[in-house]
């Protein structure tokens, strides 16, 4: 057999992009044994598998000796059986050559698949030929035999079922769950091929999604189609585009698959797009797209969208000269716009806005088509002008670029008045004052000053627009007064005199010196603490805080005083943990003074020696577990708290026990991990045993 593979120029495009990508993916597999990879699809009654060599020299030995597929039950009635249970073997191959024939010539995807296994020779053309491309077909024909017949493969299922890279199994039971296991039949050790394997059951049927998000941007006789691809990549390798005139008969764009050639490992794509060309400008034309998975089946339609072409405007105005006028805030404007452009435009717009990024609003409308020049009064002191054409249809636009109009402006705005304040007790500052009625005004400039004999300085970067400002200071410094002064700024930085001075009294508030630490002793696992109280006079309250920095827990208070104590003994300690203290004021309106020089102690406690003997373990590989055992007095004991970790994590808190439990079995382990399990007792003193720690490979 010797069918000659030719490709329509789109076709092979894309089976060439797929081959390039999978060579370069075979380059990093020649480190690692060859393998074999199964997929799995799940329908209401039946399961479909898909599988496939993972370089091309493993292709070609089990096209030659074929694959064997084995099937076990893993679980029954939602529970998993303590081994599995076989259920049959299946040795597969390709379907005899003089079978393919009727399939052949139906469907060019199966040729590709039967030339590529069968065939004497393999050769691919987009057309032309030359000796460069005859030369590589030759040097890489394996890898071209491999690489098309996959990708067929992927486009009809059938086909792969017959090349023996497909099986569909309807022999289920809705109670169980399998495990399909593929592996090559050949035999040699030299030639060893890795098997895979699938778990599936029916309970896991899932309805395939339609396409979502379609969307398509009309333009002049053409439409961009684009909709969501990275959410549903792993379920379909292609797409179906179908058009409609009528919103009811639909026909497809292709008949080839669309598939997305931008996806690429170091940038994958997040959507696809197709260009499609349009007829006419002002027929509605209705689109919908359906996904193909690599076993051929076909998911409902994505929601219809529909649009019409929409046809450009081939000519913008261009804004020529500006010429400002006798008059006070008023402007000449010139621009161009080619005389053949008017049989196609229905009027001019002129377009004004304050700054260049907008927003514009619309200055004057209905200009006629012939004018090429306009008056524009009452301008602002900045003023960014552009001309809009509207075409004859509405969605036909163009417009200029912006040109800044600036009339002359030298009288400054009006003296801010009405300055009025207040600063409350956390230094946070409020000033207001009476608005301008300047129409140019810009906003206004913050001054000030900590003395009535300086001079203020500014405290804004740009002019405020609003008539007020938020500042703060420091209350607790020795100035008992602020001054402020504002001054209002037009749009043509025209500045007015000084507002008159504000004067501002900060609130007295002065937080109590900080109390310090005199002494402290360690004496049976206790630590006790003197200190020298806050010389702030009344109601004061002392605050001892604690952070135990060995476990680095957060601070807590572990004393408050409002007498005259001047001592405290801390007796919740653990032993060899270090321990840094705080102590602080805090006067009768809940000003705290800053804490004192922390004090860092290292506690000393006597050791507990009554705890947990003879932790040890016993492995189970035939029920899947590990059962720990220790040996402790329980009654010394309240309760046992277990943790558990993977060696690489971190461990976690696991199981808390009772005293009177000492044996504890864990199922949820799997095969090659190492567990380490720690156990701790916590003792009816309150205190807690050493930690015993054990370590298990299962």
């Amino acid at each position: 057999m010797n069918i000659r593979i030719l490709f329509r120029k789109k076709y092979l495009t894309i089976l060439l992009v797929l081959i390039t990508t999978h060579v370069f993916g075979q380059e990093k597999q020649q480190q690692t044994d060859p393998t074999i990879q199964i997929l799995s699809r799940i329908q209401k009654d039946r399961v479909l598998l898909r599988w496939a060599a993972s370089t091309p020299s493993a292709w070609k030995k089990t096209n030659k000796t074929g694959f064997v597929l084995e099937k076990y039950v893993l679980a029954r009635d939602g529970k998993r059986l303590s081994s599995l249970e076989k259920v049959w073997t299946k040795p597969i191959k390709a379907d005899p050559l003089e079978t393919w024939e009727e399939l052949v010539k139906t469907d060019n995807n199966a040729a590709v698949i039967a030339q590529a296994i069968f065939g004497d020779s393999f050769y691919v053309s987009g057309g032309k030929t030359t000796q460069l491309m005859d030369i590589y077909n030759l040097s890489n024909e394996i890898t071209q035999r491999f690489s098309f017949s996959l990708v067929a493969a992927e486009a009809n299922f059938e086909a792969a079922k017959k090349a023996g890279w497909g099986y569909v199994d309807t022999e289920l039971k809705a109670n169980e769950k399998y495990v399909y296991k593929i592996k090559s039949a050949v035999t040699s050790e030299k030639q060893s091929i890795k098997g895979t394997a699938v778990i599936v059951s029916l309970q896991d049927y899932q309805k395939l999604p339609e396409p979502i998000d379609l969307r398509g941007i009309f333009g002049d006789k053409s439409v961009v189609l684009t909709w969501e691809y990275e959410l549903f990549k792993r379920i379909y390798t292609s797409y179906s585009i179908e058009r409609s005139e009528d919103g009811v008969n639909f026909k497809a764009l292709s008949k080839e698959p669309i598939v997305n050639l931008n996806d690429i490992p170091n940038a994958p794509a997040k959507r696809m797009f197709y260009i499609d060309s349009l007829a006419s400008n002002d027929k509605t034309y209705y689109y919908r797209v359906n996904g193909v998975t690599s076993f051929g089946e076909k998911s409902g339609y994505s929601k219809v969208i529909s649009g019409k072409g929409s046809p450009i405007l081939p000519y913008t105005p261009r804004i020529t000269d500006v010429k400002l006028t006798k008059n006070a805030n008023e402007a000449a404007i010139f621009w161009d716009f080619p005389k053949k452009g008017e049989d196609i435009i229905q009027k001019f717009q002129l377009l004004i806005a304050s700054k260049d990024e907008g927003p514009y609003k619309i200055g004057m409308d209905n200009i006629g088509v012939t004018k090429r020049k306009l008056i524009v009064s009452q301008l602002d002191a900045s003023n960014y002008i552009k001309i809009k054409a509207i075409g004859k249809n509405p969605k036909q636009q163009k417009t200029s670029f912006s040109t800044l109009v600036q009339p002359v402006d030298t009288i400054p705005p009006a003296v801010p008045i009405d300055l009025e304040g207040k600063i409350d007790s956390l230094g946070v500052v409020r000033v207001s004052w009476k608005q301008n009625e300047e129409s140019d005004l810009l906003g206004y400039r913050i001054f000030r000053g900590f003395t009535q004999e300086e001079e203020p300085s500014q405290i804004t970067k740009s002019p405020v627009e609003i008539n007020s400002f938020i500042d703060s200071v420091e209350v607790e410094n020795l100035n008992s007064r602020v001054f402020y002064q504002v001054v209002a700024v037009d749009k043509r930085f025209n500045h007015s005199e000084k507002s008159s001075v504000l004067i501002l009294e900060k609130p007295d508030v002065i937080p109590p010196t900080a109390p310090v630490f005199s002494d402290y002793t360690i004496e049976d696992g206790k630590i006790q603490l003197h200190w020298i109280r806050s010389s702030e006079e009344g109601e004061v309250t002392h605050e001892l805080i604690r952070k135990d920095l060995t476990d680095n827990s957060e601070w807590n208070t572990v004393f408050k005083t409002k007498d005259t104590i001047q001592q405290f003994v801390d007796k919740q300690l653990q032993n060899n943990h270090t321990y840094r203290y705080h102590i602080r004021a805090i006067d009768k309106v809940g000003l705290q003074s800053k804490p004192s020089t922390p004090l860092t102690i290292q506690a000393e406690v006597s050791e507990v020696i009554t705890g947990i003997k003879g932790l040890n373990y016993i492995v189970n590989r035939v029920t899947n577990q590990i059962e720990l055992f220790w040996r402790a007095n329980e009654k010394e004991i309240s309760e046992y708290t277990l943790y558990k970790q993977l060696k690489a994590d971190k461990p976690s808190t696991w199981r808390v026990l009772p005293s009177t439990v000492k044996k504890v079995i864990d199922k949820e382990v799997s095969p090659n991990e190492t567990y380490i399990y720690h156990v701790r007792a916590s003792l009816v003193n309150g205190e807690f045993s050493k930690v015993k720690t054990i370590e298990v490979k299962f």
